[in-house]
C-alpha cells in the first residue's frame, strides 16, 4: 500500500526532526512531549470468525494540558503477521488522543481516522455471489480507549482497545466492524516539560 509506505516514512522523519529540534531548543521542551510505541495486536476482523495477529507501531506528540487533560496527536500503523486463514486487515490511522496524567498511569480515549485494506487469503464472494474480492480498501474510523502504565521515567506498558469501521462490499450492510486489542511498550523521549512518567 503506497499510502502506508509514505505515512511510515513521514512518521519516522517527523520523529527524528522533532527529537533534534527538542534537544536543540529549550523553549520547545516546555510545550511538546514526543513518545513512540511498539506493540502486538489481536484483531477480531468482523468477517465470519476472522482473526489476525498483527504488529502495531506509532508516535505521539503531547501538548500543554487544558482543564487537566493532555491533548495528543497520534499516528499509528498496524500490519498483520498472521491472517488466520481468512482475511488480513492493515491500516494507517491518525487523530486525537485525550486524557489526564495521574502519577504513573495515563488513561485515555481517542478517535482515529485513516486508510485501511482488507486482503483475503482466498477470493471472497459478496452476499449476492455475483463478484469475488481479493482486496477491498476504504476509510477507517476508529474510536478507542486505553492506558499507559509507567514502570520507569521513560518506559510504560501500553494497552488499548480500538473499534474499527471499514467499508466493504463483502457484507450485506457494506460495513465491517473489527475489534483490535493492543499490548506493547511505549517510550517517552527524554526531553520535554509535560511530565515524565512516575512523578
Amino acid at each position: 500500500m503506497q499510502l502506508q509506505s509514505f505515512f511510515c516514512l513521514f512518521v519516522v522523519s517527523a520523529g527524528l526532526a522533532g527529537s533534534a529540534y527538542g534537544q536543540a531548543s529549550p523553549t520547545a521542551t516546555a510545550s511538546l512531549q514526543l513518545s513512540a510505541f511498539g506493540a502486538v495486536t489481536a484483531d477480531y476482523t468482523g468477517i465470519e470468525l476472522g482473526r489476525n495477529l498483527s504488529i502495531t507501531a506509532g508516535v505521539d506528540a503531547t501538548f500543554r494540558p487544558f482543564f487537566g487533560l493532555y491533548p495528543t496527536a497520534e499516528v499509528r500503523g498496524t500490519y498483520p503477521i498472521d491472517r488466520g486463514g481468512l482475511d488480513g486487515q492493515k491500516n494507517v490511522l491518525g487523530g486525537l488522543v485525550l486524557g489526564p496524567h495521574i502519577r504513573w498511569i495515563e488513561p485515555y480515549g481517542d478517535i482515529l481516522v485513516g486508510r485501511g485494506e482488507i486482503d483475503f487469503v482466498t477470493p471472497y464472494p459478496n452476499p449476492a455471489d455475483t463478484e469475488v474480492y481479493v482486496q477491498t480498501a476504504s476509510t477507517v474510523l476508529s474510536p478507542g480507549a486505553g492506558a499507559n502504565l509507567f514502570f520507569s521515567n521513560h518506559f510504560a506498558l501500553k494497552a488499548d482497545f480500538q473499534f474499527e469501521h471499514y467499508d466493504s462490499p463483502v457484507t450485506a450492510s457494506g460495513s465491517v466492524y473489527s475489534k483490535a486489542f493492543t499490548v506493547g511498550i511505549a517510550y517517552r523521549l527524554p526531553f520535554g516539560g509535560l511530565g515524565h512518567g512516575r512523578r
